[in-house]
């Protein structure tokens, strides 16, 4: 196949996979994939080979060079579902006449371990975001952190949902779809900086007219998404010293700290809004058993 060959395939595979209005990430990450399937192609089997001679003989070659790079499995597993994506587009676009992705099995997985802060990196990352931060940052910090939240629950606040009296704070978290429903004990660090941040938005949590608003907005009055969530995360964590801090590393750590505590697999479930915690569980024995620093 000629890099002309390539390009024309791989540009009319990327069309296919934004009619179908597949996520932009996902859209990239397959026709890169299908890049690199094309370049061993070519480097293993020459420019005259033919998109319809392909079988599953050179996948499964492919699939054994990645192992031979130390391409993690998911990586592999997910170039092996990008090739069987483009194989049946191929066929249906009169490309390709069979699909030799079909009968190859992606890798097993590992079970991965949550990734964590450990609880000096926890506490400086809290430091760091109470010094330099205005308050709304420094709230979803300490709610990703100090509560288990997930960004989606955080981006869906309403200025109803949160409940402050001068002894307890809480908030009322709907589930992403509206299905399901929890309360979300403050910590002390988390109800200080929430309300120094509705005092700074004039906010007034008792005023029943502005109950269905956003609970958090930038300076700007934009609405915080959670790809905002994890600009603000990134560059607190950078400041920190912790620049591979990631919104999902600081729930796992709130998971993980309510274990270590304690608390019971139900009781964490509950805070969490989750129906199992045993990767938790499992990273929590490797941790008391010194196997791993926390």
């Amino acid at each position: 196949m000629t890099s002309t060959e390539i390009h024309r395939v791989t540009t009319l595979f990327q069309r296919h996979l934004e009619k179908q209005k597949k996520n932009p990430n996902t859209v990239r990450s397959y026709t890169n994939d299908l890049q690199q399937f094309f370049k061993w192609c070519v480097s293993t089997n020459g420019d005259e080979l033919r998109l319809a001679e392909l079988t599953r003989s050179d996948v499964v070659d492919f699939r054994s060079f990645l192992l031979t790079r130390k391409s993690s499995l998911a990586s592999i597993n997910r170039r092996i579902t990008s090739l069987r994506q483009f194989f049946e587009f191929a066929i249906d676009a009169g490309l390709a006449r069979q699909n030799p992705v079909t009968g190859v099995m992606g890798l097993p997985n590992e079970p991965q371990a949550p990734a964590v802060l450990t609880r000096k990196d926890a506490l400086l990352l809290v430091r760091t975001v109470e010094q330099a931060a205005w308050p709304m940052e420094t709230s979803v910090l300490l709610l990703l952190l100090q509560a288990g939240m997930r960004s989606g629950e955080i981006c869906g606040l309403t200025i109803g949902d949160l409940h402050l009296t001068p002894r307890v704070g809480r908030l009322f978290i709907k589930g992403l779809r509206k299905k399901t429903m929890r309360f979300v004990f403050l910590s002390m660090r988390a109800q200080a900086a929430l309300r120094q941040y509705v005092r700074k938005r004039g906010i007034s949590i008792l005023a029943r007219r502005r109950r269905a608003e956003p609970l958090f907005l930038h300076r700007n009055g934009s609405a915080l998404t959670q790809q905002s969530i994890d600009l603000i995360v990134k560059r607190i964590g950078r400041d920190a010293g912790i620049p591979s801090v990631t919104p999902t590393m600081l729930r796992n750590t709130y998971a993980v700290q309510l274990l270590l505590q304690g608390e019971s697999a139900d009781a964490v479930k509950r805070a969490l809004g989750v129906t199992s915690v045993k990767s938790y569980q499992r990273l929590v024995e490797k941790i008391k058993s010194d196997t791993i620093p926390f």
